[in-house]
């Protein structure tokens, strides 16, 4: 099936062979340069697949991206200056001013040192946030142009098929354990979350939503291919057991995205596909479908309602509410500058102290807005704000339906978790816009 997958997405994909190949031919002791353009790719997929199961070990693929970077650019004299590159036989497309942003983004952390007191603990912080910093500068001074468009959707459609795969083996895994006995299977099944996820659920809701964007991305490219009599029957599987995982792992936040998610796809359809009829009969098929899941999920379909209603009431009695109503209580008192990349933290920790237990464990703010705010002041918000506004204007241009919607699904995350400040989270974003600039800007001329 890969072998077929692979053969279906590259079938078209344009490789570039520059004029002066045997110039770098004759670079010893490699004699030819494939073998690192190979390793590039291939360290750019394995960090994708590797995500959902440990961002340790994405760090370490990215690690020998970057050393698979350094050993090409120096040996083939292809290192690009933002866009200039040093044997000046030819120049990139601009540099995506979403991935300055991401830059600018680490250097105001770094900045906000100066006015931090715990120092170490930001030191931490800088050092955990690095990637934000390095991916987009490897994108600015590298030669990206053996990595296609269609390189990048194999990747794409390898990380969904995992994720299936992965749903599968978790569901029959968590059912063999089902007692006839004991509870209803469905009610069973939901019951047993923690079984599904490797990580935590709001970051899995967010795998499994950009999978999601994906598909729906690819139907049109699948309905014109000469293998989709293949390809269709495993998108619709893949986008099955999607939203099946994301219903297994109970994220009240991944549901609400995938009911928004739904709804931008509707409009998709109506509005720029104007493809009214099939709209209507999506709509329809929505409504039975969360009719459906109203009756046999009555107990999932209350606690996303209660989320719904708590959050347009701020009520304060769900946990999340009042952590965020305590994280804003630390805004109002530094508006401008905010804490610092070291104060983060220590400064939420008097609103869940006790006397009895000074040290008590204590929250991230669980809304990335919030959090930057707190952390980085006015500047940091605004900052974060136009990384997420930027690339939507960026994917709406280029009608890129993937990214918008990975983009959206991104921004609704971080209203209900603080994305960027774990690993399983800044790591994703920074890989995700990093693909999303190979996938566009740099290979418009190539035709790909």
């Amino acid at each position: 099936m890969v072998r077929a997958l692979s053969q279906w997405v590259l079938s078209d994909a344009k490789f570039y062979a520059p004029q002066n190949f045997q110039i770098y031919m004759s670079y010893q002791p490699f004699h030819t340069a494939h073998w690192t353009e190979t390793a590039e790719i291939g360290c750019i997929a394995a960090m994708l697949l590797s995500i959902p199961f440990s961002s340790g070990v994405t760090l370490a693929f990215a690690a020998a991206w970057l050393l698979t970077l350094i050993l090409k650019n120096s040996l083939l004299k292809r290192w690009s200056f933002f866009g200039f590159h040093q044997d000046k036989s030819y120049q990139n497309d601009k540099t995506p001013v979403f991935l300055y942003l991401m830059m600018a983004y680490w250097l105001l952390y770094c900045v906000s040192m100066l006015w931090t007191e715990n120092k170490e603990q930001g030191g931490v912080e800088i050092g955990s946030l690095v990637w934000m910093f390095v991916f987009p500068l490897m994108y600015a001074v590298t030669d990206f142009r053996q990595v296609t468009k269609q390189h990048v959707r194999l990747m794409l459609w390898l990380f969904v098929v995992e994720m299936s795969v992965l749903f599968i083996v978790r569901f029959v895994v968590v059912a063999s354990r089902y007692n006839p006995d004991d509870d209803d299977f469905i009610w069973y099944m939901m019951t047993q979350a923690n079984e599904f996820y490797i990580i935590h659920h709001s970051y899995m809701a967010l795998y499994l939503l950009t999978g999601l964007a994906f598909l729906y991305s690819e139907i049109w490219k699948v309905k014109q291919s000469e293998k989709k009599k293949l390809m269709m029957p495993l998108l619709t599987v893949c986008a099955c057991c999607l939203v099946l995982f994301l219903l297994c792992i109970n994220s009240r936040a991944g549901l609400l995205c995938l009911l928004l998610m739904v709804a931008m796809c509707l409009a998709h359809l109506a509005f720029v596909r104007k493809m009214y009829k099939l709209g209507a009969v999506s709509l329809v098929v929505v409504v039975l479908l969360a009719a459906s899941f109203h009756f046999v999920l009555p107990e999932h379909f209350r606690n996303l309602s209660k989320t719904v209603t708590q959050l347009v009431s701020g009520d304060t009695s769900d946990g999340r509410i009042e952590i965020m109503g305590n994280a804003f209580q630390v805004v109002k008192e530094n508006p401008l500058l905010g804490v610092g990349a070291g104060d983060r933290l220590d400064v939420l920790r008097p609103f869940y102290a006790t006397p009895e237990n000074p040290n008590e464990s204590f929250y991230n703010p669980h809304n990335q807005y919030l959090d930057t705010w707190m952390t980085t002041g006015v500047v940091g918000l605004l900052l974060m704000l136009a990384l997420m506004l930027v690339p939507m204007v960026y994917a709406w241009h280029r009608k890129n339906i993937f990214m918008l919607l990975t983009i959206m699904m991104i921004a609704v995350s971080m209203l209900f978790e603080s994305m960027l400040e774990r690993q399983m989270g800044y790591v994703f974003v920074a890989l995700i816009m990093t693909l999303f600039a190979i996938d566009g800007e740099k290979i418009q001329k190539l035709g790909c």
